[in-house]
């Protein structure tokens, strides 16, 4: 009886291991049947009804997790990616780890196990992925761990050592107290991020013999350089130069690089105008599905800034945000727009900006920036924009009984307060950076987030000596010829603040001397270097560097310590004339006409209830700002104010910290207006 009853029991399971194998035969069939793209609907319907059909198949889970994974925008969204993909990992090496750790030349015997090799890459990619985005970044190492510990002859979808290696170096500002796989600094997590692609290069090497005769040999070699595209990644954010160029040329001559680390690598050169072509190039070429941070939009931005062209990178991040919405990277890119709007004069707008992306929980994802770095640009901005708040109202208050009026006292502690709060934040941020030194006293490199103008923000005021050390060591070692006169700009900046006015003049001629002056990437270097110049000689000479700064970048002038001075011509209503020039000459500029000053024609006029003024400033036949300024009856008592900015390029529509009303923030899809910032800064 008990050897009929075993009987049975084999029969019963051979019936059903049967079954099973013909429903999966037939989930087989179907599932390159219809809908064979992650972005269709009918995707998910097909991998429900794989499920239903056979709960214990790896491909259901599989279809269900790729599906959930492409539409993600947003923690949430991965985290529901995340419960199929472990499902279908858990089965699949359940059912075919045979299979999956078999190598073999024999080319039947590897077509019968490369769909499961194939299936096994996009499952382990998508969890990869997905735990990355959501910081789940241990669990994300582990399952690198699985496609290493297989040894599969060729990895699809998933290279696991490269994985490991973007691993280490994505995350190593942390220590193992955070992540227990990462080392306790960020010299050994990068060492260790060397070493995986080191034990890629051998892996190659080893799985050739194996894979020779079953692939072509150009396939197999050009498996290199999907590392080399991580060592020349690791050796730019070294600075090795040499090293970083021989892999880039490497990728380069193999049409294999990422056109938008290259231009990150020729930023960190300063090679503007390169980057910019580069990362132009990297929007073209951009045809990934995932929603990843657009690295390249921002980028843009700052360099459109370095130009001297503000408009350009407000237009470009605006458009950016109206298309993107709230998906990952709307935080980068409102940090971008909020810059773009800092150099265009308009604090209030930017400081409004910078609100959004404290607010905004982003996700950093396919790329090296992390929260740290998020954080430094917030508190960067806020500090910048409250100086500027703060020199904006000297701006538009030269009155002189400015200090006989209360509230000027008041608003003097308020600024006072704020930008010593704001610069306390910064400076606790900076000092809790493990690589401030590479990467922000630097000046410009791949992880360096924030202008040249924000480093000496962070900079100043903290050690002069100290720093002047550090930048004359830069100018003797750096091996990045086109960055010298950024280090110039910072001595020279550190000496006028010891109050070593000659050593700073001749730093900063130095910077003019430069062969690069003509660079048009160098506008905002040159009007800094002549603002600081103005500030290190004063007088006649003095006022001759500011006319410089206004020639090269007008929007910076009101915000310095600088007067300008305007030769002023006026015609129309001189009531309405009247009126507006009193509200003009109580601003920090002069009309009296000094020699060389540019020429200012105002037309004033009254359309109803409102005021016109036609403007043009212009100087030795070129006109330099152009316009019609209509000032509402509400804004009246402020037109003399507004048209003093539009002097200077800035295209102010209200006076003090107020904002236009604008759609309300809990309105737009993924923010809400109450939620918290994604950290305390």
């Amino acid at each position: 009886m008990r050897s009929l009853f075993t009987i049975g029991c084999l029969l019963f399971v051979v019936s059903a291991m049967g079954q099973r194998n013909s429903v999966r035969d037939q989930i087989d069939r179907e599932r390159n049947e219809g809908a064979t793209s992650f972005f269709d609907e009918k995707m998910l319907q097909k991998a429900r009804s794989f499920i239903r059909r056979d709960s214990t198949y790896h491909v259901g889970y599989m279809l269900e997790g790729g599906f959930l994974f492409f539409r993600a925008n947003d923690e949430l969204g991965f985290r529901k990616a995340i419960v199929p993909l472990v499902k279908a990992l858990n089965r699949i090496e359940k059912d075919f780890d045979r299979q999956l750790r078999t190598r073999t030349n024999n080319y039947a015997v590897y077509s019968a196990n490369y769909r499961y090799h194939f299936d096994y890459g996009l499952i382990t990619y998508f969890l990869n992925r997905c735990y990355q985005n959501v910081e789940m970044q241990e669990e994300a190492m582990e399952v690198a761990r699985h496609v290493r510990d297989r040894n599969l002859q060729v990895e699809t979808s998933l290279d696991a050592y490269n994985t490991m290696a973007w691993m280490f170096h994505r995350n190593r500002m942390y220590t193992s107290k955070r992540f227990p796989f990462l080392k306790n600094s960020v010299k050994e997590n990068v060492a260790a991020a060397n070493k995986c692609l080191d034990s890629a290069i051998l892996k190659i090497r080893k799985d050739f013999a194996v894979n020779n005769g079953l692939y072509d040999p150009n396939f197999l070699n050009r498996q290199y350089l999907s590392t080399y595209h991580y060592k020349a990644m690791i050796h730019d954010y070294l600075l090795d130069i040499d090293s970083a160029n021989l892999y880039y040329d490497l990728l380069i001559q193999n049409g294999a690089y990422s056109s938008n680390n290259y231009a990150e690598f020729k930023l960190a050169m300063g090679e503007f105008e390169e980057a910019e072509l580069f990362f132009q190039e990297a929007e073209d070429r951009e045809q990934s599905p995932e929603k990843t941070t657009k690295e390249y939009y921002y980028m843009r931005g700052t360099l459109a800034l370095y130009h001297g062209e503000p408009a350009r990178a407000d237009s470009l991040l605006t458009d950016v945000l109206v298309k993107q919405g709230s998906t990952p990277g709307y935080g980068w890119h409102n940090i971008g727009l909020a810059r773009a709007k800092h150099y265009s004069g308009l604090t209030a707008e930017s400081q409004d900006r910078t609100n959004k992306a404290a607010r905004f929980q982003e996700l950093h994802i396919g790329t090296t920036w992390g929260q740290e770095q998020y954080n430094l640009a917030v508190a960067s901005l806020n500090y910048v924009n409250q100086l500027q708040f703060k020199k904006e109202y000297w701006f538009e208050h030269q009155e002189w009984y400015f200090w006989l009026n209360p509230v000027n006292w008041y608003r003097w502690v308020k600024y006072t307060l704020e930008i010593r709060h704001h610069k306390m934040v910064l400076a606790s941020l900076v000092a809790a950076n493990p690589e401030r030194e590479q990467v922000i006293y630097s000046v410009f490199s791949p992880e360096n987030l924030i202008t040249f103008d924000e480093v000496w923000a962070v900079i100043d005021g903290f050690g002069n000596e100290y720093f002047i050390d550090v930048y004359e060591k830069l100018l003797r070692t750096d091996k990045r010829p086109r960055l010298k006169k950024y280090f110039r700009y910072f001595l020279g900046k550190l000496y006028l603040a010891e109050g070593k006015e000659k050593e700073a003049i001749e730093w900063f001629n130095q910077v003019l001397r430069d062969p690069d002056r003509e660079d048009p990437y160098q506008t905002l270097l040159l009007a800094r270097t002549y603002e600081a110049l103005a500030e290190a000689t004063g007088g006649s000479e003095g006022e001759r560097y500011v006319r410089q700064m206004y020639f090269l970048y007008p929007q910076l002038v009101p915000f310095s310590e600088h007067t300008m001075s305007f030769s002023v011509k006026i015609t129309g209503d001189e009531g309405v004339a009247g009126e507006v020039l009193a509200d003009l000459e109580d601003c920090r500029l002069r009309l009296n006409g000094n020699p060389g000053a540019p020429s200012v024609s105002l037309a004033f006029a009254r359309k109803g209830s409102a005021i016109s003024i036609d403007y043009r400033v212009e100087t030795d036949m070129r006109v330099l700002q152009s316009g019609t300024l209509l000032v509402e009856e509400e804004e009246s008592p402020n037109a003399g104010r507004l048209l003093a900015y539009r002097l200077f390029g800035i295209h102010k529509t209200t006076i003090g910290e107020k904002l236009p009303a604008t759609r309300p923030e809990s309105e737009k899809p993924g923010e809400t207006a109450s939620s918290p910032p994604t950290q305390a800064i």
